[in-house]
């Protein structure tokens, strides 16, 4: 098999490679070590479409989502379905875009830079010669934040939607000209945290983040605004921030990267109560499992994250099942019962099963709606372009449309800002028994003001206490009181009367002696 790469690729394959062999990503996908990987047989299963009459013009999507994985590679095969279904449900609207016909050719991320660069690059020089119009889906950031800089007006120009990238860098349209989202990114997550710590009077928080580097400047922005009321309208919260390490040895007890973070817990538990986790889901589940062992699942402590419902987590495994109970997990807000939903998760599920994909056995995940939102919103933007005889091969013009988008799809409430980010509300979710149950909302544009709606009485916390974990301790024992700061002024000016009195009897002393 042949490979066209142009000077771009060399560029940015020798700049995100540099600690990987060049040709590393010249490998066809299919032939990576990785055990998880798929065969040839089922990338062709995935690639096979319905026979549909092709119009005059076909638009060839590369679809990528993570099946390799072991957090996400179940979900993955829902997000496959999910993009099956909405350019189903576009080439079945008549009316929508006549003339154009759309079709997909799906690629692995593996959630993966390496693996993911291999799938951008394989998708769009593919074998069949398709002209890929954008790129929909990626699993994580890391390779968004790739596929953002290959895909900008001075590359490939075309489109990148994302359906659950969260990098808050990803926000920045000089860098990222052409990239959209329908996830939220991490940073939109914080006013609700804050609102969350105005309910329960947190004032003092632990901010643990994955020493990544857009993950490590997001919790610096997330620290700033949550630092006084002053930036964020409710509370002054002081925050420690503590970046923890993920690789392949992190289960290993022994191992420096997990007594690292036995060394950060137990210098957070002298600290505070309530701990943010920014991270993956393999990196919340790393903490969470190590917190338990450190004994913080014990009624004194409470867990926030955000979008942790995406991972596929084992219910079998009982020491997961634990160290996530009673976790506070914020996600966009999403409906499930809402008909249009229901309906949409009973046509995934038809798919999961006619395409023989591994079940997750719940429905259909938020991210599969997302996924389905992603596809919808840059077929929006395609069809402003040809409404008004707009160039459709400009991928900064079409993204910079959907700022006007705002519709209700799959995923709930949907409105595209100047940055391509969406903006929603949050529904805040409490982990009971390894389900995510939802105890509240943080609306973000209600009446145009934004509040917090919560169930306390709903929440189970880690260890079942029957109240909240307070901030300063159920003694106090970690904030200083105004009793104790004046009871250790009087205790400093006792001990310096003592000391002077002391002083001044030895020197009376002294004087008599030598008179």
């Amino acid at each position: 098999m042949s490979y066209i790469l142009t000077l771009p690729f060399l560029i940015i394959g020798s700049v995100v490679l540099s600690n990987h062999q060049m040709l590393g990503f010249l490998t066809k996908i299919g032939d990576s070590e990785n055990d998880g990987y798929r065969l040839k047989e089922t990338q062709e299963r995935v690639n096979s479409d319905s026979g549909v009459i092709t119009p005059n013009h076909t638009i060839y999507l590369a679809v990528l989502t993570d099946i390799s994985s072991s957090l996400y590679a179940t979900t993955g095969y829902e997000n496959l379905a999910a993009a099956r279904l909405a350019i189903e449900d576009i080439n079945a609207d008549k009316t929508f875009l006549p003339g154009y016909h759309f079709d997909m050719l799906f690629k692995d991320d593996g959630c993966d830079m390496e693996i993911g660069l291999k799938a951008l690059t394989n998708a769009y020089d593919n074998e069949e010669n398709k002209k890929i119009r954008a790129v929909i889906g990626i699993s994580c950031s890391v390779v968004c934040e790739l596929a953002g800089y290959l895909c900008s007006s001075d590359q490939w120009n075309i489109p990148v939607v994302s359906h659950s990238c969260s990098s808050d860098d990803l926000s920045k349209t000089d860098k990222y000209p052409t990239f959209a989202r329908l996830s939220l990114s991490v940073f939109k997550y914080t006013k609700s945290i804050i609102a969350i710590c105005n309910r329960f009077n947190w004032i003092k928080v632990g901010l643990m983040v994955n020493n990544i580097d857009w993950y490590v400047k997001t919790a610096g922005k997330m620290k700033e605004l949550m630092g006084t009321k002053e930036n964020n309208g409710m509370l002054d919260i002081e925050v420690m921030l503590e970046k923890f390490y993920f690789d392949e040895n992190s289960d290993d007890e022994t191992s420096d990267t997990y007594q690292l973070l036995v060394e950060q817990l137990n210098r957070m538990k002298t600290k505070v109560r309530v701990i943010i986790i920014v991270g993956y889901a393999r990196d919340i589940i790393f903490v969470l499992k190590t917190a338990m062992k450190q004994g913080m699942n014990n009624g004194h402590f409470a867990f926030i994250t955000q979008e942790f419902i995406q991972a596929d987590l084992n219910k079998e495994d009982k020491d997961l099942i634990q160290s996530i109970e009673g976790v506070i997990d914020l996600e966009p807000l999403l409906d499930k019962s809402d008909k249009n939903y229901i309906s949409f998760s009973e046509r995934v599920r038809k798919v999961v099963d006619q395409k023989q994909y591994p079940k997750t056995g719940k429905d259909a995940n938020l991210v599969a709606a997302q996924m389905y939102d992603a596809v919808m919103l840059y077929a929006k933007a395609l069809k402003t372009a040809v409404d008004n005889n707009h160039e459709i091969e400009d991928g900064e013009r079409l993204v910079a449309s959907m700022a006007k988008y705002a519709w209700t799809g799959m995923s709930g409430q949907i409105k595209i800002d100047v940055t391509g980010d969406r903006l929603g509300n949050v529904q805040v979710m409490n982990i009971q028994n390894g389900d995510f149950k939802q105890v509240g909302t943080w609306w973000m544009d209600r009446h145009l003001n934004e509040s917090l709606t919560l169930s306390a009485d709903n929440i189970i916390w880690p260890g079942a206490p029957e109240e909240a974990p307070a901030a300063c301790g159920r003694q106090y024992e970690l904030c200083e009181t105004y009793s104790d700061a004046i009871a250790k002024i009087t205790l400093m000016a006792l001990v310096c009367a003592a000391f002077l009195f002391g002083l001044s009897i030895r020197l009376y002393l002294y004087n008599r002696t030598n008179k």
